[in-house]
């Protein structure tokens, strides 16, 4: 807790800094999506600045998304620092370089919406992140090994501790206002090893109408 107060302040300076240039370093990407040097801090960690998520999923309207699996194709790897972390990421290869200047325009608002929607995730994971070394126990049943979460040790200090709500506020007019909080440290509870744990500071909100699936 005390080592994630002191971060705080930081994260969010660094976060806005973000908000503000993301539309300037996404510029600096290669035509595989990478950031390189001092400005891979801008880019997720566990992607490209040109992943599939945007397109195929279609987070953005559909006159600003190009035909990415014309141009790309994607893959799960690691990297030296990763590894060391315990850590993967996916990767996206070009396969055609051909662009109309309608697609690069197009890559570029992908590219920046990107870098926002996950802003400033490299700091908050390589810089602000931590490696928490939360304690694992091992339970054989039945010939099958399973790997149980025990604590997070000295959370209160330097360690692993996480809070996150999407808790009902109120009702609104048929509408449910929640809480949409992410605090402390993004831990991969899955995960059999210890990984690396990038910083979260989210409090927001979101509305979902009253009987919604």
């Amino acid at each position: 807790m005390v080592l994630w107060l002191l971060f705080l302040p930081f994260s969010l300076v660094i976060m806005a800094i973000c908000y503000l240039t993301n539309p300037f370093v996404v510029l600096l990407c290669d035509e595989d999506g990478e950031l390189h040097g001092f400005w891979n801090r801008w880019q997720t960690h566990d992607n490209s600045c040109n992943p599939s998520d945007v397109t195929e999923h279609k987070q953005l309207p559909s006159f600003l998304l190009y035909d990415w699996k014309k141009h790309y194709e994607e893959y799960e790897d690691t990297t030296p620092e990763l590894k060391a972390v315990n850590r993967k990421r996916w990767f996206t290869r070009c396969i055609d370089p051909n662009f109309t200047w309608k697609e690069r325009l197009q890559r570029y608002i992908c590219r920046a919406y990107w870098l926002t929607r996950n802003c400033s995730y490299g700091w908050a994971f390589w810089t602000l992140g931590i490696t928490p070394g939360v304690h694992w126990i091992t339970e054989k049943n039945d010939g099958e090994t399973n790997y149980v979460h025990e604590d997070y040790s000295g959370w209160w200090l330097d360690g692993a501790w996480k809070y996150k709500s999407t808790a009902p506020i109120c009702t609104i007019f048929g509408w449910i206002l929640r809480w949409n909080s992410f605090l402390g440290w993004k831990v991969d509870e899955n995960a059999k090893c210890d990984t690396r744990a990038m910083i979260a500071n989210r409090i927001a909100f979101s509305l979902d109408r009253k009987g919604a699936p």
